[in-house]
């Protein structure tokens, strides 16, 4: 029978993490006023991010002078909901987190006529150090609610560094 190994967290770092992500989704170049909320959406539009379930420590290493570096990993949603929408509206939103996705991940977009790349992620508190951003899905329709309200959403990983001694 092959041994299970057991999930670990990074439960200190998830006030940290969030907090750096929100800041960065909220520097997105093409939010026209609006505001991605955390874990919040409103009846018939609105952009939240959602945390799935903490950050999960992928790898650990300790070396002999109890330096330990472990690399985590903190999958999110970005849910955006609209009403109303026809086919046009429809793909925007689809279109809208899909530059969302390619930001993130510091790669080109062009929004009108002017064209943006992400340079640099936030700090992080303490020792730890984001790393990269990633789509780990392209967007797509999740829900439609009873009031014909989409939910659009995109799943997003962001992998971060913690060094610390033990």
């Amino acid at each position: 029978m092959a041994e299970q190994k057991q999930v670990k967290y990074d439960v200190d770092g998830y006030e940290t993490v969030t907090s750096a992500l929100m800041e960065l989704l909220n520097q997105y170049p093409d939010l026209d006023g609006e505001e991605i909320a955390f874990s919040q959406l409103g009846t018939e539009s609105g952009v939240a991010m959602f945390p799935v379930s903490g950050a999960v420590v992928e790898t650990s290493k300790t070396d002999v002078t109890g330096k330990t570096k472990e690399v985590c990993l903190y999958p999110f949603y970005i849910i955006k909901r609209g009403s109303g929408l026809n086919e046009k509206r429809k793909l925007r939103a689809k279109e809208w987190l899909d530059n969302l996705g390619k930001w993130l991940e510091k790669k080109k977009i062009s929004i009108g006529t002017e064209t943006y790349r992400l340079t640099d992620y936030p700090s992080l508190t303490g020792d730890r150090k984001l790393l990269s951003v990633d789509r780990q899905t392209p967007s797509y329709l999740d829900n439609t609610n009873e009031d014909k309200a989409e939910d659009w959403a995109i799943f997003i990983s962001a992998r971060y560094q913690y060094e610390y001694y033990k």
